[in-house]
Parts: C-alpha cells; sequence; structure tokens
C-alpha cells in the first residue's frame, strides 16, 4: 500500500463506515487500513490502542455530530416545532435518509471495552435528554415527556434495523415525520 496521509475527520468518517459495515467484531485493522487507506503503522501510530480505540473514537464523534446537529439546535431560542423540524433534517442526513445502520448499534455488539460502552451510555443519555427537553418545552409533562422521548429513539433506532432487514427505508421516514406529534 502506497504510504498516505488522511485528515482525523475523514480518517473517523472512513472508520465509521467500516464499523457501520462490519459491526465491532467484524471490524478488523485490515478493513480499517484499506478504507482509510492508512497502513496499519500508521493506524497504530495515531491510535496506539488499535481498533478499541478507533471505535472509541468513532463512538465520540458520532456523538460530538449528534450534540452539534441536533441537541444543541433543539436548545435554541424558537418554536419546538420548527426546531425538531431541523433536527429531523439533520437525522435523515446522518443516517443517509435509513440506508445506514446506526454507529452506536453496531459499536454497541460484543466485543467493546467498557471505556466504548461507557461512552455510548453518555451518546444515549444525552439524546434521551435532548428529546426529553424538547417534549417538557412542548409542555409534556417531565414523565411524559421522558417516556416519549424514550420511544422516539426506540422508533428510530428500531425503523433503522427494520429497513436494513427488509431493504426499505420507509420505516425510518415514518419515525422521523411522526417525531413532532410524538414529542409535542
Amino acid at each position: 500500500m502506497a504510504h498516505s496521509t488522511i485528515s482525523d475527520e475523514q480518517l473517523l468518517i472512513r472508520s465509521a463506515g467500516v464499523f457501520r459495515t462490519y459491526g465491532f467484531e467484524g471490524t478488523s485493522l485490515a478493513r480499517l487500513s484499506e478504507a482509510t487507506g492508512l497502513e496499519k503503522a500508521s493506524l497504530y501510530h495515531r491510535f496506539p490502542g488499535g481498533k478499541e480505540q478507533i471505535a472509541l473514537a468513532v463512538a465520540q464523534g458520532t456523538h460530538a455530530w449528534l450534540r452539534q446537529n441536533v441537541f444543541e439546535p433543539l436548545k435554541e431560542p424558537g418554536d419546538p416545532r420548527k426546531k425538531l423540524r431541523t433536527a429531523i433534517e439533520q437525522l435523515r442526513a446522518c443516517y443517509d435518509d435509513g440506508t445506514l445502520p446506526c454507529a452506536f448499534e453496531v459499536l454497541s455488539l460484543a466485543g467493546g471495552s467498557p471505556e466504548l460502552a461507557g461512552a455510548l451510555k453518555d451518546a444515549l443519555q444525552a439524546w434521551i435528554k435532548a428529546f426529553t427537553d424538547i417534549a417538557k418545552e412542548s409542555g409534556l409533562p417531565s414523565a411524559e415527556a421522558r417516556k416519549r422521548a424514550e420511544q422516539a429513539i426506540i422508533q428510530i433506532e428500531g425503523s433503522l434495523i427494520v429497513g436494513r432487514v427488509l431493504g426499505d427505508t420507509k420505516a425510518f421516514r415514518k419515525s422521523l415525520d411522526e417525531l413532532p406529534a410524538l414529542l409535542s
């Protein structure tokens, strides 16, 4: 393989693609090397902890993207339904309109470290909080807002699995279309 360079952002995007395709167990340094164009030694230079450290960086990067593009915009002033519509468009982009599996899902499968599990838990809790807060802002009582936030995430994540298995993204699009009614 030729000696290559790649930005940290592109390295994580391409690595996320490998994890999304093969899951944690099916992802190898050889696959990561092929996807990124970096030799294994270069991957180890950037990530001395190997695949585990790359998976953790992908989880943290995905969480950071969601925080910047979904969670934080939901906190901005304005109409809750309008903010939700904006968040929905970002989720459509994140999951390529339902064609990509959730990085959290594939990284939570067997094989990851407690640090990876903790990062995934933190990200999911932040997502629940963001949806709970927007539901409360829409006028729902706290307990009902939390319940609906969890239901919304269950619907989104479940629809990604249904879409992948059936080869049809209608369930994903429907779950996103129903978010404003569910969270307000």
